[in-house]
């Protein structure tokens, strides 16, 4: 159930928006990690969409350089914020950026996949 609706936030696959285009109930910038830590912690699905519109292309750009299979990479990236969704809250952003610590479950699911 919880990989269907990562789904649906996820859809459309690529597409990037500002955080002018994305409502997430304030009035934020988007390249603040310390906004998506906020209002990541009670699973807010609006705010998780414009994390995954943020760094979605980076990430499958990431992905697509390990694996040379369309499909495959769209499955990683799906697999990679479904891992960051359910570990959020152990998200310790002392440690990481975000986008750091997401490339480090992309790169866990290239591992999985290509093994």
């Amino acid at each position: 159930m919880l990989l269907f609706h990562i789904k649906l936030l996820m859809q459309p696959l690529y597409k990037r928006n500002t955080h002018q285009e994305v409502n997430v109930g304030g009035n934020a910038d988007l390249s603040d990690d310390q906004f998506f830590f906020t209002t990541l912690q009670p699973y807010d699905g609006a705010a998780f969409k414009a994390l995954y519109q943020k760094y979605s292309a980076a990430i499958y750009g990431n992905i697509i350089r390990h694996v040379d299979n369309e499909e495959k990479a769209k499955l990683i990236l799906q697999q990679t914020f479904c891992e960051v969704w359910e570990a959020f809250p152990q998200f310790d952003q002392t440690k990481f950026r975000i986008f750091t610590w997401i490339n480090q479950f992309a790169l866990q699911a290239i591992k999985k996949f290509t093994l």
